[in-house]
């Protein structure tokens, strides 16, 4: 063998032994690096449309919302008093993952915060 001969042979062998190295799959885990933090459960569409019809000022329109927790989005249309225990109708689209509804429902303050009492077709 010839000197160039083994001097590209070395060079293979060290290129392979180079790639074998860098498909190494387990996690990198040192002292330096902080344990991930535990993921809380995604806030549900519901809880977004009830905080934003409970926070708007009575007979808003249009109001914009988003959840970034399940990617769906829409807009309030409508915001009415309903007298009944502090409660509000509300009129809303959602466009999501499985396409655009638009739905009526009822949100009433219960424990501090804004819940929706009732409304078909909200997931």
């Amino acid at each position: 063998m010839t000197r160039k001969t083994i001097l590209c042979f070395a060079m293979g062998v060290l290129c392979a032994a180079v790639l074998v190295a860098c498909t190494h799959t387990d996690p990198l885990e040192t002292s330096l690096v902080a344990p991930s933090a535990t993921k809380s459960a995604p806030v549900s569409d519901q809880s977004v449309i009830a905080q934003a019809v409970g926070n708007a000022p009575a007979d808003a329109g249009p109001l914009a919302w988003a959840n970034p927790s399940t990617g769906s989005a829409g807009v309030i249309e409508k915001i009415v008093n309903d007298n009944r225990e502090g409660c509000r109708g509300f009129v809303s689209s959602n466009q999501g993952l499985e396409g655009a509804t638009k739905f009526g429902g009822l949100a009433c303050p219960s424990d501090g915060i804004w819940k929706i009492a009732s409304t078909p077709g909200l997931h």
